[in-house]
Parts: structure tokens; C-alpha cells; sequence
């Protein structure tokens, strides 16, 4: 999926790693007996904290825990913001409340195009890491590396244990606790042991219902039913959330290479990169409602990732200019607490909040 603003498609040399990007795999000789990799985590990236569940990147954070203030009237929300750096290779940790840059998830060499994003129910990291054809797990409580969650082993030529996962880009919770990741160069999505990151199913059939490029922006929504922001065909793709066939198209108006839906209130939020543009629809019905952040709009360039905190404001990433930018309640600039050029963001994708990494 084009990490560059693309209206007519991505080349293949886009940081992206659509259809034309081959998925490599990691090498044999990375792998422990037990399947893992035999990577060492950084201790110097250590901390403790007791991990809660927070909201994905698709998924509104209006659960997350509750801001407080300090005796010098500063907000302590005790959440990071989390943001997928794809020519980085890394997850950039920073502080919610006032920008402030906090490290990185990791390390590991094993993250290659850092993609799609989630808070697991047991408080830990995953990470789509679409060149290296992997979803990997890093510790909620410390931010270390854990294990490639979702892999190919490349021992067991004869089988592969992903089930046919071909450039990863969203991961998802279900309802039924299992982890749902979006294969975009196959367009289908598969389903896995969310405790055991194990193959069970392909849940949405290749290019079923018109699916053409399933982005990391994809949502469970209010009705219990799947949304898939269909890159190519400038879709919303909704799914039956049980058996994952096709409902049709959810939205399509105004939609130009939408990367990321969110569920707030009565609306459906959708990120529009190709025109740079955040969308609201009716969140029942799919119909167009406006533009509710406009084009360029405090310097919006191709937006990717989006999620709106405790307080209500929305923060999305703007890949072309390595910014994640935030807006009020009317779709309004708010002060830019992080430019990522300073701290190392390069095509900043998707984003997520998290509890606080030892704090």
C-alpha cells in the first residue's frame, strides 16, 4: 500500500510494499529450535508497567484510560502514542500528552517496513512488518522484542506455517479473541491463533467482494461486522464479521486510496491519502457526510494512519512530510506536538495509543 501520495498507483520502488514488492522472509539462520528468533532485546529499552488493552489504530481509543492532572495543571494521560516508521524500519514511541520523542520499540532486525499496529488483549505489541513477511510481538510492559508472532518457517520449505500471508498489513483483534491480518498483495484477509499466532483460516477470500489492496486501516465495526479500506478500488469493503463473506461495498463516495477506517460516535472516519484528506460518512448507512478535515489542513500530506485519543482529538499520520498531526473536534488544526523529521519518522503509516512503557 503507497506510503507515497498516489492516485494513479504506486511504482514498485514506493516504500509501500504493494504488489510489485516481493515478501523475502527472513533468513534460515535467525531461527532458534523453537521457531523464534534468537535475537537478543536490547535491555537498555527496559521499564515495567502493568499493560492494558488499548485501542488500535482502526478503532476509536475513547476507552482508554482516563487523563489526570498534575499540581502544575499539566495533563498526565499515562499513554504513548505509538507510529509505524516504514522506511525506518521501526515503531517510534512518543509521549501523547506533549510530544515528546521516548525511543523505539525493539530493536530487532527482523522489522523491515513497519505497517499495521495493535494493542493485543494481553497488553502486548504486534507489529505488521510488511517486506519481511512478518507479524512480530514486542513486550507491552518494557517495549522489547519477543518473537515473530506470525511467520513463514523457511526450514519447512514444503509448508508454510502464515498460510499464504503475502505483504501483511493490518492486524486486528476479533471478537472471537483471534488476530486477523490483511494479506494486501494476495487482497485477502487470514485469521490466526491469537494466543499461538498459529494459521486457522482464511476468513476473506482473495479478492472477494471486489478487494483490491485490504490496508492496515481495517476495523471491526459497531455491528460486529469487518471494514477494509480498499486501496485500488477506492472502497470501504464491508465483510460479515462471522463467516467474513462479502456484504458489498460500505462506502465509496469521495473515497481516493483510503488507508484507514475509524468508528467515533455516529460516524465513520476515513483516511483519504489520495487526496489528502480526512472523510466522515454515516456510520449506519455509509452515506457521505463531509470533508471533515480538509486537504492540506495543517500541513496534511497523504493521510495514512488516524486515532482519536481520551479527549477526543484526532491524530493522524502524514506520510508524505514524516508529521502525525492532530485536530479538534470541528476537523481544525491543533498545535503539531510531533514532527517526525527531528526524531527519525520516515513515511509514518499507521499509528496506535498505548499504555505507557514503564511508566
Amino acid at each position: 500500500m503507497c506510503t507515497l501520495l498516489s492516485i494513479t498507483g504506486c511504482p514498485a520502488d514506493d516504500p509501500d510494499g504493494q504488489a510489485d514488492s516481493s515478501s523475502t522472509g527472513a533468513p534460515a539462520d535467525s531461527w532458534s529450535d523453537a521457531g523464534n528468533p534468537t535475537t537478543t532485546p536490547d535491555p537498555s529499552t527496559d521499564a515495567s508497567s502493568t499493560s492494558t488493552d488499548a485501542s488500535s489504530s482502526g478503532a476509536s481509543s475513547s476507552g482508554a484510560a482516563e487523563s489526570s492532572s498534575s499540581d502544575t495543571g499539566a495533563i498526565d494521560s499515562g499513554l504513548e502514542l505509538l507510529v509505524c516508521s516504514f522506511n525506518a524500519d521501526a515503531v517510534h514511541r512518543f509521549d501523547l500528552d506533549d510530544g515528546s520523542f521516548l525511543g523505539e520499540l525493539g530493536p530487532t532486525d527482523d522489522l523491515d517496513g513497519a505497517l499495521g499496529i495493535v494493542v493485543g488483549p494481553d497488553g502486548d505489541i504486534y507489529v505488521a512488518s510488511e517486506e519481511s513477511n512478518l507479524v512480530l510481538r514486542f513486550g507491552g510492559a518494557d517495549g522489547a522484542f519477543v518473537s515473530r508472532f506470525v511467520s513463514d518457517d523457511p526450514r519447512t520449505r514444503d509448508v508454510d506455517e502464515s498460510g499464504g500471508l503475502s505483504g501483511p498489513g493490518a492486524v486486528l483483534f476479533g471478537p472471537d479473541d483471534a488476530l486477523y491480518v490483511s494479506s494486501f498483495d494476495s487482497d485477502a484477509i487470514l485469521r490466526y491463533d491469537g494466543s499461538t499466532g498459529a494459521f486457522i483460516d482464511v476468513f476473506v477470500a482473495s479478492g472477494e467482494g471486489g478487494l483490491n489492496g485490504p490496508d492496515a486501516g481495517t476495523v471491526f465495526g459497531p455491528d460486529g461486522n469487518l471494514y477494509v479500506p480498499s486501496y485500488y478500488s477506492n472502497a470501504i469493503a464491508r465483510y460479515d464479521g462471522t463467516t467474513g463473506t462479502s456484504l458489498g461495498d460500505f462506502a465509496t463516495d469521495m473515497l481516493d486510496a483510503p488507508r484507514t477506517v475509524v468508528f467515533e460516535g455516529e460516524h465513520m472516519y476515513v483516511a483519504n491519502e489520495g487526496s489528502s484528506e480526512v472523510l466522515r460518512f454515516d456510520a449506519t448507512t455509509g452515506d457521505f457526510v463531509d470533508v471533515f478535515v480538509a486537504s492540506g489542513a495543517g500541513g496534511l500530506n497523504g493521510a495514512a494512519g488516524m486515532v482519536f485519543d481520551p479527549s477526543g482529538v484526532l491524530h493522524v499520520a502524514s506520510v508524505n512530510n514524516n508529521r502525525v498531526l492532530r485536530f479538534d473536534s470541528e476537523g481544525e488544526p491543533l498545535e503539531t506536538l510531533i514532527d517526525g523529521v527531528a526524531t527519525g519518522v520516515s513515511a509514518p503509516t499507521h499509528i496506535t495509543i498505548a499504555p505507557a512503557i514503564g511508566g
